[in-house]
């Protein structure tokens, strides 16, 4: 890569930029509008472009802005209300509740951050729930935050928005003050395009929503994170776990599997509270701290034998004592015998080693991962700059 390219670049916040400095990561600000992102398959690297058709390089994105719009349905009546009304996560910065009566359409995150702050002062916090977009069991953790101080909840579906309120199906009708829409958000509107792998788009990838992990890590956009959500400060911490992470690698992305069962369970029990390692598919760099093999390999898959081609990395983990090492997998394998056995072995010469197939790359590889002796020789690795 040109020398122009920098290692991580933070769009459009200079604050952002003094959160990582502070945690020993250097960074570059562009902006303050990232017009277009484009990621090059070939170099493991994005090209952002700004205002005024500038460009630059950079290895990892940090975006201050998540790729996604404030989204408020074309409700029936929405446009009548009298009243004040906003998106939960765009209140006006000199909005109070004390004392008004605050109706809240949808129950996003923004929604329940904004609760939380003004059910003490306003004069009543009703919360009208909208159709979910996933459904999950009753939990504990749901019982004991029923039991806080909250909102009323009304069960009867929303019905309208009128002039002075809300009016739900069992023809009630709540006088409101304010309208709060906690309806989450949309892919695209403002947002900057951007092309991952193979030429996907946001929109491609994210067909049946937004659902990234912890807020951050986007699966098919490697080396890009971003800081959306009602907490920033919390988001700014996990991107530099995760930056710590990428330390040493080309290329880090969340894996499809992990960011699903994330996604899934982020209602059922209190989410982790920090980024893990084993979340993430890792590319080493060939400079990189470790031990690195980049070679020939036999794989032996559902009791079929193949020869590969793969790029391990290893090192030895202070806190377990054992040696942990993972990789791609550059050839093609059988689907169906993937899918039969996940477990593996792989022979460098005659060192033959078990592992795991862990997931399928959106480039189509595959990524093994291993606890143990690697089954490369050290004296194969290759060597570091």
């Amino acid at each position: 890569m040109t020398e122009d390219c920098h290692g991580v670049v933070v769009s459009g916040d200079n604050s952002v930029v003094a959160g990582l400095r502070a945690a020993g990561i250097e960074a570059a600000v562009i902006g303050p509008t990232l017009r277009s992102a484009v990621f090059d398959d070939t170099t493991s690297t994005w090209t952002l472009t700004t205002d005024g058709d500038a460009t630059c390089h950079a290895r990892i994105v940090v975006t201050n802005e998540p790729p996604l719009a404030a989204f408020i349905p074309d409700l029936f009546g929405r446009r009548e209300f009298r009243g004040v009304s906003f998106h939960a996560a765009t209140p006006p910065r000199d909005f109070d509740p004390t004392g008004r009566r605050v109706a809240v359409l949808g129950a996003d995150s923004n929604a329940g951050r904004l609760i939380e702050t003004m059910v003490g002062s306003a004069a009543q916090v009703k919360v009208f729930p909208l159709p979910p977009r996933r459904v999950v069991p009753r939990s504990r953790r749901f019982a004991r935050f029923a039991r806080r101080r909250s909102a009323t909840v009304i069960t009867s579906p929303f019905e309208e928005v009128t002039t002075a309120g809300v009016r739900t199906a069992d023809g009630v009708h709540h006088d409101a003050d304010v309208v709060v829409y906690g309806t989450g958000f949309a892919v695209g509107g403002g947002a900057a395009p951007l092309v991952g792998p193979g030429g996907r788009t946001l929109r491609q990838l994210w067909i049946d929503g937004a659902e990234p992990y912890l807020g951050v890590a986007l699966h098919g956009l490697p080396n890009y994170f971003t800081l959306g959500g009602p907490d920033r400060q919390a988001a700014l911490q996990s991107v530099i776990v995760c930056l710590r992470i990428a330390a040493g690698n080309t290329r880090i992305e969340v894996r499809r599997s992990t960011q699903q069962v994330f996604n899934e369970r982020a209602h059922l029990i209190g989410p982790s509270p920090r980024p893990r390692a084993s979340a993430f598919d890792l590319t080493p760099s060939l400079d990189a701290t470790g031990d690195v093999y980049d070679g020939a390999a036999t794989l032996t898959l559902a009791g079929t034998c193949q020869q590969v081609r793969v790029r391990l990395a290893g090192h030895l983990d202070p806190i377990d004592g054992q040696y942990h090492w993972q990789g791609t997998v550059f050839d093609t394998l059988a689907e169906d015998l993937v899918n039969q056995s996940r477990t593996v072995s792989l022979a460098v010469g005659d060192r033959n080693t078990p592992a795991r197939i862990t997931e399928k790359t959106p480039q189509g590889t595959h990524s093994i991962a291993g606890v143990g002796p690697p089954p490369f020789a050290l004296a194969n690795v290759l060597p570091r700059a």
